[in-house]
């Protein structure tokens, strides 16, 4: 028994042969680049997705700040046609008072996350709205509640010049943001 020790022990092990070769050098290579181009592919993909999903967001976000000053500017016709209920000037305030609450949400909210540019214009926009609205809706309360279908037509809209052009800055600026 000894003996086979020994001998066991005198036994040479074989060694393992190189076996690297160019052409496997270049086959893991081939695969982890294959690997990085998928993953640069995936990340650019998944940042353009984010990117466009911010921008749908800013873009609503942006009609619904237009909308707010909007809902503003037709507080004069809301007025005009009350039907002179005390359930009709509870609603009528409480609509044109939740009203102002958003614009000064939008306010607010563009002040911190829009550029300067789209802050400037929408508070520009917001000041030619009250300047025209605001009398209006002074007047209009002031004027005889509707009592006839036949007088719920105006025949004249109120003018809205100052505020349509302070819009179309808006609009142009929040355009040029959404585009960079």
């Amino acid at each position: 028994m000894g003996t086979q020790l020994i001998l066991a022990a005198q036994t040479q092990v074989p060694t393992p042969t190189n076996t690297f070769t160019w052409t496997n050098a270049a086959t893991i290579t081939a695969g982890i680049g294959a690997a990085l181009i998928a993953a640069l592919v995936a990340v650019i993909g998944y940042s353009r997705q984010q990117r466009a999903g911010r921008r749908a967001e800013r873009a609503t976000k942006y009609a619904e700040a237009l909308q707010a000053v909007e809902d503003y500017l037709e507080g004069p016709y809301r007025i005009r046609r009350r039907d002179g209920s005390a359930a009709a000037r509870l609603s009528i305030t409480e609509t044109i008072s939740a009203t102002k609450s958003k614009i000064n949400f939008y306010l607010a909210w563009l002040r911190i996350d829009a550029s300067a540019e789209v802050a400037t214009a929408y508070e520009d926009y917001v000041r030619a709205a009250q300047r025209e609205a605001g009398p209006q809706m002074t007047a209009a309360w002031r004027a005889r509640p509707t009592r006839k279908d036949t007088d719920v037509p105006l025949g004249q809209a109120y003018p809205r010049d100052e505020s349509d052009a302070a819009r179309a800055k808006v609009t142009a600026a929040m355009k040029r943001d959404l585009n960079r």
